[in-house]
């Protein structure tokens, strides 16, 4: 049997989930505080707003618990990471070793904070990408962009904060879908990042990158990852949106049946059984709502939706 082994993103780091991985693992833990210069354990324990709960500590932090809980996960056929998850794939396929990793997430999350754009991101559920821009371009919201093509119903954009609670008032207005502001501090994966994604080439540019053991999916190609476009596209990852559904659907079409999420949470699990359902049942399922307290952003609570960083 073939099977998945996802890293989610940003939001799945919820509460003291993880902090056994740090103590079971001594030696890594001190290592990723050596590289980051502060604790982890803060991090998890700290208040929404407060600034331990920065994306430039809260994915770094993640990383390292989502890499340590893979340690002992039987080798899968397969590894997918969502967003920011991606990079966890490839230090988990030996493409890049623990510590160049983890400064990579850090520095990734430093650059999308400089964002000079008052923007965020919002989830809309209930109807499909197709539908959802035709909405978009009768209404004139041309600076808003796809960010997360998460599941067949559900998509994920980004833009403006003006912009995205107008849009989210003209889809709520139609009585058809759900329109939720995410509490994201940027456009992520948007036209709004190219100057981040400039600044992350650079840095990537210095990295020497091995073959990956097990097959990565890129979140830009929905295929996998060439050893050759690995820098090229890990830049591009940055404005460009994530192709989760398409993705699983490219699994799926090679034979994998089964998804395991590294870590604790079951989301991930769940969109595979939303993007997949038409090739098990001959028709679609309609993205489950989340467990309390998966939401990956705090105010994100009606429906799973994966980060966008």
């Amino acid at each position: 049997m073939l099977t998945v082994l996802a890293f989610a993103g940003q939001g799945a780091l919820r509460g003291q989930n993880g902090a056994d991985l740090l103590d079971r693992h001594p030696e890594l833990t001190a290592q990723a505080e050596d590289v980051l210069g502060h604790p982890l354990r803060p991090v998890l324990t700290a208040e929404s707003g407060s600034t331990w709960r920065e994306l430039s500590r809260v994915q770094p932090t993640l990383f390292v618990i989502t890499r340590l809980a893979a340690l002992t996960a039987p080798d899968p056929s397969y590894l997918a990471g969502h967003s920011m998850g991606e990079l966890t794939a490839l230090c988990h396929a030996g493409c890049i070793d623990f510590p160049t990793a983890l400064r990579l997430v850090h520095t990734r999350a430093r650059l999308i904070s400089t964002c000079p754009v008052p923007g965020g991101m919002m989830a809309v559920t209930g109807i499909g990408v197709e539908e959802l821009t035709a909405v978009m371009a009768t209404e004139g919201f041309a600076d808003i962009d796809i960010a997360n093509l998460n599941a067949p119903d559900q998509t994920v954009l980004a833009g403006p904060t003006g912009s995205l609670r107008a849009l989210g008032a003209v889809i709520r207005a139609e009585g058809v879908a759900k329109a939720t502001l995410i509490d994201a501090p940027n456009p992520g994966h948007s036209r709004y990042m190219a100057d981040a994604a400039a600044g992350f080439a650079e840095v990537l540019a210095t990295v020497t990158f091995a073959p990956p053991r097990i097959p990565v999916i890129s979140n830009v190609t929905a295929q996998p990852h060439r050893l050759d476009r690995l820098p090229e596209l890990l830049a591009q990852h940055l404005y460009r949106p994530v192709r989760w559904s398409e993705s699983m659907v490219y699994l799926r079409s090679v034979g994998v049946s089964r998804l395991h999420q590294a870590g604790t949470g079951s989301l991930l699990p769940r969109l595979w059984t939303a993007c997949t359902a038409e090739a098990e049942t001959g028709g679609p399922v309609t993205t489950l709502r989340s467990e309390r307290g998966e939401s990956p952003y705090a105010s994100s609570v009606q429906c799973g939706t994966p980060n966008a960083g």
